[in-house]
């Protein structure tokens, strides 16, 4: 992405404590350029000692709007000029507006939120929700929540008192007794806050009562919209959910994690596996960003434009490197050395397929054909994209071709494509009898048809080439850090 600075540039930032691994300069430099803006969004490390004066500063120099991230969203509001409406209720704000006589505050986290639960066709009006946790998240979830009209909504933390400051003071400010407190470990009580017509359900169906231990299911008419506002499952605690056990998962029909990395946590694999929809935070980062955008320019972003933004964000926030190219180009070996250089994972997608189906390829190839085994590379690749980041991955020469494949790939990550010579890959291969697609009378003949029928399509599919051809692997790493 290039950006042309000049005397009429204006400058956006994020304020925070810390901010180096934001992803926010990647959502606001990327709408610039999309509707050519003279904008530029930089982040600012600042100590709390030293907000006051930060934002004093950021005004005197003519600085357009800012965000506020951790820890700051509470004690900026004291060097504002004026509050927005949900900033006031919620206590909190994550975008600082330009005006006349200061800066004002608004918070679009909970903008954001309620954009991504609508673009999935999730409706609050009327519904039951649960949400798991009582930090400053969870006040904007129950803001929200309120502001959408749920019928219900439970805030579920390990301190009751934490939780029954954000139900009381959210009840107050909205008129409305709707939001009740509750200990996490009370979990259960929620079953019993069914309606008679839930109750109804459950003796149709014999009385069935609630248990994880051998016991029959739950019949619900109606489940729970479950948010996940708590850091339970961020990396590296990926193996965690706030709550563990399989019947209340069975309360859910539909789950929102805010957490985005990983991009499958074990909350929404929980979710899953027991019927649920299941989504992560990482279009709430989105939405709120395009929401803060759309205040400081006074523009309207179209979804066309945020789609558009979603796909550079996604590939930033899954941190993935996928290596294609034709068979021995090396995508394994450098895939190996490119993850250790990066401090990142490795994952072989034909390994991934051997180690699922229990057999070799050239085993598959024979005993069901090229088209089974092509079938078996998109269901893995879904798997892969569904539960990957902060990976290299090395993918199989004709993964590529389909273009289902190319579209998951895509999203899945930057993809660089190893650019080899047919007789680079003759030397490479010769001999070799496991490469089910060279057994031939003429290897080198096969070799050139077949590649030159997939390297226009692995170009077409990458976003970045690198020559591998007859070059040290020390030197193709560096080329592709570079």
């Amino acid at each position: 992405m290039g950006i042309d600075i000049d005397g009429k540039t204006r400058l956006l930032g994020l304020m925070g404590d810390p901010v180096e691994h934001t992803l926010s300069p990647v959502i606001h430099n990327t709408l610039s350029e999309i509707l050519g803006l003279n904008n530029v969004y930089v982040p600012f490390h600042v100590k709390k000692e030293g907000l006051a004066k930060a934002v004093e500063g950021a005004f005197q120099l003519n600085i357009l709007g800012l965000n506020v991230t951790v820890p700051h969203k509470n004690d900026v509001i004291a060097s504002l000029c004026s509050v927005s409406d949900e900033g006031l209720a919620i206590g909190a704000v994550n975008t600082l507006v330009r005006t006349e006589n200061g800066y004002r505050g608004y918070n679009t986290d909970m903008l954001g939120l309620t954009r991504e639960i609508k673009s999935y066709g999730i409706e609050l009006v009327g519904r039951k929700v649960i949400i798991l946790g009582a930090g400053g998240a969870a006040k904007a979830v129950a803001y929200m929540c309120m502001a959408e009209k749920a019928s219900d909504i439970y805030i579920l933390n390990r301190t009751l008192e934490k939780a029954t400051e954000i139900a009381e003071h959210m009840n107050s400010f909205f008129g409305r007794q709707t939001i009740r407190a509750m200990k996490l470990s009370d979990w259960r009580e929620l079953v019993k806050n069914r309606s008679d017509r839930d109750k109804s359900s459950e003796n149709k169906a014999g009385g069935n009562k609630a248990g994880g231990n051998g016991t029959d299911e739950i019949v619900f008419s109606e489940k729970y919209i479950a948010i996940q506002s708590t850091s339970i499952g961020l990396k590296p605690d990926n193996d965690r959910a706030v709550i563990e056990d399989e019947d209340f998962y069975r309360m859910i029909d539909t789950g929102v994690d805010l957490i985005y990395s990983p991009f499958e946590t074990k909350f929404m694999k929980l979710c899953r596996r027991n019927g649920a929809k299941a989504y992560n935070g990482l279009k709430m980062l989105l939405y709120q960003g395009i929401i803060a955008y759309e205040l400081w320019n006074d523009i309207s972003v179209s979804e066309e434009v945020a789609d558009r933004v979603y796909e550079v964000l996604e590939k930033n926030a899954r941190n993935n490197t996928v290596l294609t190219g034709f068979m021995g180009c090396g995508k394994s070996t450098v895939g190996k050395r490119l993850a250790k250089a990066t401090g990142r994972d490795f994952l072989d997608v034909d390994k991934y397929i051997v180690d699922k189906a229990g057999c070799s390829i050239s085993r598959i190839f024979a005993e069901h054909g090229e088209e089974y085994f092509r079938a078996l590379e998109t269901e893995a690749l879904n798997e892969i994209y569904n539960t990957v980041t902060g990976t290299v991955i090395s993918t199989g020469g004709g993964l590529p071709m389909r273009k289902v494949n190319r579209d998951i790939l895509n999203r899945l990550g930057e993809v660089v494509y190893l650019d080899v010579s047919p007789d680079c890959v003759y030397e490479r291969l010769k001999g070799d009898t496991t490469r089910p697609l060279l057994q031939s009378e003429n290897p080198m003949e096969r070799i050139e048809e077949l590649l030159g029928f997939r390297r226009p399509v692995y170009l077409d599919g990458a976003d970045r080439t690198v020559n591998v051809s007859y070059r040290t692997v020390e030197d193709i790493i560096k080329d592709i850090i570079d």
